[in-house]
């Protein structure tokens, strides 16, 4: 048994969306602001803890529709013929089916568990794999919601006809609508509870099933029917993990106070005794007899002198102190669990002195040590009065990395199914193969999604909804992303883990040729004022950034190409058609070499590259940008401060054609490496092409200059004057655009 997917529906930004689980761990990643944390809230929240539900839960808009309900009610009086018939249908709870949060569950069930899941079975066409339940929160009496509602705004209304109202500068009266009638007093969860209702897997949509959902059963069930299927447990956003500096220890989550939680949930009934017991039953016993008679001895005087205010009086009872020890008391103070130096056992140090990254990793890896444990505690199952330990563990755990260092961050999520799964110590688990757990994880940290598989990835895309024009998510199952095509899954997802980088979270994404442009960009994202945004500067080889396609496009953020035209030029040699680098000029039937061009605009002429116009290098939320003509200012023999049109081959050639006076005129930049070398060609170059051509050999002959160069301009001094170029610019003006009209296609 074990979850396949859920369904929420108007809790917060999570209008409509469908989640999909991972047989064992599911990572939710996304921008900030993208509803990851509202997912893992809406989870928790309706699977375990129902009273924390608030007015600011429902999705914004959603309170408009049920204010214009309520009003409705209001119109409906004593005079009307169709009153009854009317009222039944305004009060009919499928008017709330689209208004209030809910929560659908599936849930993946073998043949042979069918009888552990019999309430939910919807018909006896069942095909024996999922089964559904959802979860409403709704009103419980919609009858009398009304006629409360009526009352209250009735009486309201009559106090506005008053002549006091107006001498009071008609203040606001409450409620003013129902809104404000459910956001105070606690009528909210007065008035509303979770109801459960029966689904039915033949009736999924399965051609459109991130967005369509089967109507509401009519017939809720009386009971939570989850309670002995699921054991929830959570651990929320660690804030209990904080930092101990200068605070007590009794208000933080130490070590100490795990341990002691850990031992109450299973080993703390002393009633219980093994014939192993004994001997430490004994010890503790004349500890306690020896610690008496201290204790004896040094509250013997105050106590005596209890007696000149005649207490202990006539009869009353005397004062003796007695100690009790046991091993809870024993690890409750600052000192109880300690770190030992390595190679020493005897140098130690109390938790609190030892790094906070290591503490809190032992804290939560404990943690989920203890639910596995509590999970199957034999006697928490006999006191709840269940017959049978929950045959699916769902552990949720938001943002685990708020308080774990990056190496921490590693380590957590590599062992935290090894924590949950363990079975060498646990008899239960290891004799009942059937019991499964899955864990839901939220984060932002790309430490975290560098550990797991894509397939193990729910991203979380932030989209303008067409209908009520607000931001809502939708979620994005990447173990879809790449079909059948498995050379390109494998290098995308080798290429993220080894350049760890954040693609994951980013509002937008620059895929760069080399690394010059990834060296410099930084600050061209900062002269077009974009360093606001959190963009994600990829460096991939032109050869392989179409491998990031389907990505790109599944995770809709907006993403910018930079690439290099590539030109070439077909030259007979020995009869032969090769084609060799040039630079690029027109009418010389040259084609590119640039296979992410070719992909992306299907376009191989460099004729046609150079006269395509800029709105046609755009595709949905990926835009290409390449070297386009620049006009220089260069001063000729014969001729004073002519304006040139040339044609750039990289972004090299392109930086200094597009900064060529600062590089005429600052003899500074003569003594900065492969700076130097552009300089004196400059200086001695006769025309434009030539000093064209001798830098561009300069760059085909010397690949590794490239790099050189833009850590040469990094030192220089005139650093910030340098103005990127052309083509990079209206790149990122294009993508300016996307990110402050929030476009996401």
């Amino acid at each position: 048994m074990r979850i396949d997917h859920i369904h929420i529906r108007n809790f917060r930004k999570l209008k409509n969306c469908r989640i999909d689980f991972n047989k064992d761990q599911t990572i939710f990643v996304g921008a900030n602001n993208s509803g990851k944390t509202s997912a893992m809230s809406a989870i928790i929240w309706f699977l375990k803890d129902q009273n924390r539900f608030t007015t600011r839960e429902f999705t914004l808009t959603n309170w408009r529709d049920i204010n214009e309900l309520a009003n409705s009610w209001l119109a409906v009086n004593d005079e009307m013929e169709n009153r009854e018939e009317l009222l039944a249908s305004l009060l009919s709870p499928e008017q709330w089916d689209n208004h209030v949060p809910s929560l659908d569950l599936w849930i993946n069930v073998d043949e042979r568990e069918a009888y552990m899941v019999y309430k939910l079975i919807p018909s006896l066409e069942w095909k024996k794999d999922l089964v559904g339940v959802r979860l409403r929160f709704e009103p419980k009496d919609i009858k009398k919601l009304y006629a409360d509602f009526r009352t209250a705004s009735l009486k309201v209304k009559e106090i506005k006809e008053s002549p006091q109202y107006k001498d009071a500068n008609n203040v606001d009266l409450f409620p003013q609508n129902m809104w404000d009638f459910l956001n105070r007093r606690g009528n909210l969860n007065k008035y509303f509870e979770i109801k459960y209702y029966v689904l039915d897997s033949q009736n999924i949509d399965y051609e459109n099933p991130d967005c369509n959902v089967q109507a509401t059963p009519s017939i809720s069930l009386e009971n939570n029917p989850l309670v002995s299927l699921i054991k929830i447990d959570s651990i929320e956003a660690f804030r209990e993990f904080s930092d101990p500096e200068g605070r007590n220890d009794n208000d933080i989550d130490t070590l100490s106070r795990q341990l002691q939680s850990y031992y109450k949930s299973n080993f703390e009934d002393e009633t219980q005794i093994d014939l192993d017991d004994l001997k430490l039953l004994g010890e503790m016993k004349r500890a306690t007899e020896t610690y008496d008679e201290k204790l004896d001895r040094s509250f013997k005087a105050p106590i005596a002198e209890l007696n000149n205010i005649n207490y202990p009086g006539f009869q009353n009872p005397e004062i003796h102190v007695k100690s009790h020890v046991n091993i809870v008391d024993s690890i409750t103070h600052e000192s109880s669990v300690q770190f030992t130096v390595q190679g020493d056992a005897e140098l130690s140090l109390p938790e609190k002195y030892n790094g906070l990254g290591l503490r809190n990793l032992i804290s939560i890896y404990l943690k989920m040590v203890q639910f596995r444990e509590q999970w199957t505690n034999l006697d928490r199952i006999d006191k709840a009065g269940i017959n049978h330990i929950e045959p699916l563990q769902l552990v949720i755990i938001d943002a685990p990395e708020a308080h774990l260092h990056a190496q921490a961050q590693q380590v957590f999520i590599r062992k935290a199914m090894d924590a949950l799964t363990n079975d060498s110590t646990n008899e239960i688990l290891r004799n009942n193969k059937d019991l499964t757990t899955q864990l839901v994880v939220s984060t932002h940290s790309n430490h975290i999604v560098n550990e797991v598989d894509m397939c193990h990835l729910r991203y979380f895309k932030r989209i303008i909804d067409d209908n009520i024009k607000i931001p809502v998510s939708e979620v994005v199952n990447l173990s879809r992303t790449f079909g059948d095509d498995n050379d390109t899954k494998r290098f995308v997802t080798r290429y993220i883990r080894l350049t760890h980088c954040d693609i994951f979270f980013a509002d937008a994404i620059i895929l760069v040729e080399g690394a010059a442009e990834r060296i410099l960009m930084p600050k061209f994202i900062r002269d077009e004022n974009m360093d606001n945004f959190y963009i994600s500067v990829i460096e991939i080889n032109g050869s392989h950034a179409h491998r990031f396609d389907s990505l790109t496009q599944k995770l809709g953020i907006p993403t910018l190409i930079i690439t290099d035209i590539d030109a070439q030029e077909g030259r007979l040699e020995k009869g032969e058609l090769k084609w060799k680098s040039a630079i690029p000029q027109k009418n010389k039937k040259q084609i590119t070499n640039n296979d992410t061009i070719k992909h992306w605009l299907k376009i191989e002429s460099i004729d046609m590259l150079l006269e395509l116009p800029f709105p046609n290098k755009q595709r949905g939320n990926i835009c290409i940008s390449y070297q386009t003509p620049i006009s220089v200012n260069w001063t000729d023999q014969k001729k004073e401060d002519e304006l040139y049109e040339v044609h750039p081959y990289t972004f090299e050639d392109s930086l200094v054609f597009t900064n060529i006076k600062l590089f005429q005129s600052d003899e500074k930049m003569a003594k900065m490496g492969v700076i130097t070398t552009f300089y004196n060609y400059l200086k001695k170059a006769i025309s434009l092409e030539d000093f064209h051509e001798k830098m561009f050999s300069c760059l085909e002959k010397r690949k590794n200059v490239k790099a050189s160069f833009a850590t040469d301009i990094l030192c220089t001094e005139q650093f910030d004057k340098i103005q990127a170029p052309s083509y990079i610019k209206e790149g990122l003006i294009w993508l300016q655009k996307c990110l402050n009209n929030k476009i996401r296609k």
